[in-house]
């Protein structure tokens, strides 16, 4: 497995990705319904023209073709980074994960980010662990509406030290 940039000629593999994080767990990926090929596309030219602009690390693991994990991490700030991360379900455990947003992080740090946060639904235990284990701390909640049902999401941060 490596760990790359996303590329522009991942757009088939990252739509695949994206479905299948949504049938696993809708409320990771945000969307209400299944994602259209339409969406898809325009959340990757988003996040390529991110890329370029130096707004955005965007990182994937790649397993023979297979993109296992993928991690982004947006400017919210100057210095504040939001980290958004996907980890395939026949991946997860193996800390492929972790791996992957600590070099996402290493990145944003090289663009200036210094702190990060990220949105849980707080009922996702394993999320709530992997971030727990990243040394994220919870610092505030909000509610949601998804799927006709409000979930309250954690808000985690992490400075860097």
């Amino acid at each position: 497995m490596r760990v790359r940039e996303l590329a522009h000629d991942d757009l088939r593999r990252l739509s695949k990705f994206m479905i299948s994080a949504y049938y696993d767990y809708p409320l990771a990926t945000w969307f209400e319904e299944e994602p259209t090929v339409q969406q898809i596309e325009e959340i990757f030219e988003r996040k390529l023209h991110g890329m370029a602009s130096r707004s955005l690390v965007d990182l994937v693991t790649e397993d023979n073709g297979i993109i296992a994990a993928e991690c982004e991490i947006a400017r919210a700030d100057f210095d504040m980074g939001v980290v958004g991360i996907l980890v395939e379900r026949g991946y997860r455990g193996r800390n492929i994960g972790g791996e992957l947003l600590v070099k996402a992080m290493e990145e944003a740090v090289k663009m200036g980010m210094t702190r990060f946060t990220a949105e849980v639904d707080e009922e996702n235990a394993d999320a709530m662990k992997f971030f727990s284990g990243l040394r994220f701390t919870p610092v505030g909640y909000r509610d949601i509406e998804h799927g006709g049902q409000v979930r309250r999401i954690a808000i985690l941060q992490r400075g860097i030290s």
